[in-house]
């Protein structure tokens, strides 16, 4: 057992990023729709007309919704459980090696 459960950590982490850019990646193909203006439109001639036009680069813009915060924390979960994997196994092997002459 004291051999699979690093492996098994290992493995919960890796599935938690997996499962975390997944979900990221997934919520970010859902098309969205930004406000475009005004609901009614403006009367001709009106005193007050005026434009303004902004754009954006939507290929690289996140519009962050749920989807998006659960992706990013099931890959922080994931990589902190990877981490934390990576150290206990270091540490052990570390102790080891010592032979414990001090």
């Amino acid at each position: 057992m004291r051999q699979a459960l690093p492996a098994l950590l290992a493995a919960l982490g890796a599935a938690l990023v997996v499962a975390g850019v997944a979900v990221f990646w997934r919520a970010n193909t859902v098309g969205w729709v930004g406000y475009g203006g005004s609901y009614a439109p403006l009367e001709p001639g009106s005193a007050y007309e005026s434009r303004l036009t902004l754009e954006v680069d939507r290929s690289w813009t996140v519009l962050w919704t749920g989807g998006h915060l659960v992706g990013a924390l099931l890959l922080v979960l994931g990589l902190l459980v990877l981490a934390a994997t990576g150290g206990w196994l270091l540490g052990r092997r570390s102790r080891r090696g010592s032979g414990g002459a001090a």
